[in-house]
């Protein structure tokens, strides 16, 4: 039985009356912590009948993202021996696919439906196209999620504002992303949060494949654990990007970050053009892995190559893309030296104030080797954190 709050509305929910369950989302790819969330709401619910809702595919499709028919082979896969199917509403709509204009007709295709959504959805839920239209509907269901503290009283909060019924579920999901898997998958690992059936077909059917040789190229270039790194960074951002909502486009953030080491252990010049003042000091890479990227990986976006040029030093008015990959490299999920997991967790919990934390500890780290502060971070510094580096510590 699910544990729902009274102030959710208990007694609305009849568990008698037959109900469809309503799961909608990218898919790109399906894991097993999607089809797992849906199984536990079935049970607990008391329903029978699932119905999967993917987007609809960017009308620019990036590289590294998959088409709705892919999509829907592997949720075939991947549901066998569930009892659903799959409504390709939002794809035939083409535009406009808010859940206040789908659901309604959902409802009227289905019967009596429940939502389904992610505790991480919560946080976000009031800035949704019509919140109050949603909950008049149906009523929400919510699985918790490792990471998301107090989402009984985000729920309490929503329940207050816009009103209708929000059914907290016993079930806590693992802290996955599909942006997440979707980047082991670009950089050639098998993820262990894809089911073996789904990841063969991806094998299979080559998916996921657009930047074999570049990780190929990458790692020529790089010794193991410094390939491991680069691909924690792209881990770490991405689990940054969608935990914090940053909006910050996937293919951006996974080329700044898998590449913005390409040149650490490649220091020649070649002729590229860098900051003198850089040349022979620990700062090269960045400036030098700017110019490598576009020589080299054939990189053109100049958001890419800015958020390279400078995740090392950090500088004043970053982009958030900018401010993402300077964080990530330097939180990243392979740093386990004292104070990096706690500044990871800063970061976690608050995107602004890790960075900020992530700024001061390399201010303090230079102040304290005695060696000189490159001009770049210090201009950060009083960007973002004002008379920091004139307090005597």
């Amino acid at each position: 039985m699910a544990r729902v709050l009274e102030l959710f509305c208990l007694s609305m929910y009849n568990q008698d009356m037959e109900k469809t369950l309503v799961f909608g989302g990218a898919f790109d790819p399906v894991h097993k912590e999607h089809v797992e969330m849906c199984k536990d709401a079935m049970l607990r619910l008391g329903i029978s009948k699932l119905v999967l809702v993917p987007t609809v595919t960017p009308p620019h499709k990036s590289a590294g993202f998959l088409s709705f028919e892919q999509r829907c082979d592997l949720l075939k896969i991947a549901f066998e021996g569930v009892n659903f199917v799959i409504d390709g509403i939002e794809n035939v709509r083409g535009k406009d696919n808010y859940s206040a204009l789908t659901l309604p007709i959902l409802k009227e295709k289905y019967g009596d439906i429940v939502y389904l959504v992610g505790g991480d959805s919560l946080e976000y839920f009031d800035t949704w196209y019509h919140p109050e239209a949603i909950v008049k509907v149906c009523p929400i269901a919510v699985c918790q999620r490792e990471g998301f503290d107090d989402i009984a009283m985000r729920a309490q909060y929503l329940k207050q504002k816009f009103g209708g019924e929000f059914i907290l579920l016993d079930y806590v999901g693992k802290d996955v992303s599909s942006s997440e898997v979707r980047a082991k998958l670009l950089m050639g690992d098998n993820p262990d949060e894809i089911d073996e059936k789904v990841l063969c077909e991806i094998r299979k059917k080559e998916m996921f494949c657009e930047y074999k040789e570049m990780a190929e190229k990458l790692h020529s270039y790089q010794p193991d654990e410094l390939f491991a790194h680069s691909k924690a960074v792209v881990l770490t951002a991405m689990r940054l990007n969608s935990r914090h909502n940053l909006k910050q486009d996937f293919t951006k953030v996974f080329l700044a970050c898998f590449l913005h080491d390409n040149a650490k252990k490649r220091p020649s010049l070649d002729g590229l053009d860098v900051p003198p003042d850089a040349v022979g000091t620990p700062v090269l890479h960045q400036f030098l892995g700017a110019e490598k990227a576009r020589r080299d990986f054939g990189i053109t976006d100049e958001d890419v190559l800015d958020a390279i040029r400078y995740h090392t030093t950090a500088k004043a008015d970053m982009t958030m893309l900018e401010k993402l990959v300077y964080t990530a490299d330097s939180v990243s999920f392979d740093r386990t030296y004292e104070p990096i997991p706690q500044i990871r967790e800063i970061a976690m919990r608050d995107f602004d104030e890790g960075f900020k934390a992530v700024l001061k500890y390399t201010y303090d780290k230079v102040s304290a080797s005695g060696k000189p502060m490159h001009p770049l971070t210090l201009d950060a510094v009083k960007c973002y954190l004002g008379d920091y580096c004139k307090i005597d510590r």
